[in-house]
């Protein structure tokens, strides 16, 4: 009797470790058929295979019409991104000419009609206004799409500074602002001239919103795994609440509208910062100026 009993056990014990034999192995494959999908998906080569009508892979077959779903909006989506940056392209080649055009006239009237100087000037000033959107643009189109990419070496962070001082000297001087550029030693890992744009863009903004006879800050500090640039201004300070705002594109505070701008300098700083893996922080109060810090990778041989 006893025998019959272990026997039985027995059988029950070697029955279950067999069906879930059968079942783990199952299970294994379709977990592997779902991750193989997942990753194609990921290289961008997913292809439909059959499904079978298999209670398993019931889930299966919903994985692969979620992934076929996302890989045809995705696919959607760049062929659409490619359209608007090859539109902005041509807008960019055609209207080359004719803002060639209106400056030179412009120039010519400035100096040879001596009564209508206020319109001609007004005239000249949306004239670059118009041409600094149209580069802009056309400098976040191609680099949102690859065509220029930036390249991070390492790099002397004086020799940037040397770069945007010969850029804003001659502007700061015009509003006798104090430019000042702090000596230093260290470097980062960045592309010297796409972070000359960003750093010049954000410096631009300094001396366009700084009065007269105050100062604007340019430092470096090493930290740990960052370089911080500090650019530094006594200018109008931003409210608090519009800080989150100011690096979206054409974003422009209220506070700011008789100033020149189109409010995309911020955002292709972000853009270029964020490619090179770093970041800006902003500290600021009304009336007490502005703190724009960026972070750059530090160096390898520091």
């Amino acid at each position: 009797m006893i025998e019959l009993i272990i026997l039985i056990v027995g059988i029950f014990v070697l029955s279950g470790i067999f069906w879930h034999s059968i079942f783990y192995q199952k299970e294994k494959k379709l977990l592997n058929r779902l991750q193989q999908m997942l990753d194609c998906a990921i290289d961008g080569e997913l292809e439909r295979t059959e499904i079978s009508e298999e209670k398993y892979s019931a889930l299966e077959n919903s994985m692969k019409q979620h992934l076929d779903s996302s890989f045809l909006a995705r696919k959607n989506q760049q062929e659409e991104k490619e359209v608007i940056q090859k539109l902005i392209s041509d807008i960019a080649h055609q209207t080359l000419t004719p803002i060639s055009n209106l400056k030179i006239y412009g120039e010519i009237l400035s100096e040879t009609n001596h009564e209508n100087q206020e319109e001609i000037a007004t005239i000249l000033e949306q004239t670059e206004k118009l041409d600094f959107l149209i580069q802009s643009l056309v400098k976040l189109s191609r680099m949102e799409s690859g065509i220029i990419a930036v390249h991070p070496e390492d790099t002397a962070i004086a020799q940037m500074f040397a770069s945007v001082q010969q850029q804003f000297n001659v502007k700061a001087m015009e509003k006798d602002i104090s430019l000042n550029l702090f000596d230093t030693d260290l470097h980062a890992m960045c592309d010297a001239k796409w972070t000359v744009e960003a750093l010049g863009n954000i410096v631009d903004n300094a001396i366009k919103y700084t009065a007269c006879g105050e100062n604007v800050q340019i430092k470096a500090e090493q930290y740990s795994f960052f370089v911080k640039i500090d650019i530094i201004d006594d200018g109008i300070g931003i409210e608090k609440e519009e800080i989150p705002k100011i690096f979206g594109r054409f974003y422009r505070s209220m506070s700011v509208t008789d100033q020149p701008g189109v409010g995309i300098g911020l955002f292709l700083a972000r853009e270029i910062i964020q490619a090179q893996k770093g970041y800006i922080k902003v500290t600021s109060e009304t009336g007490q100026g502005s703190t724009f810090s960026v972070f750059l990778p530090v160096s390898k041989t520091e």
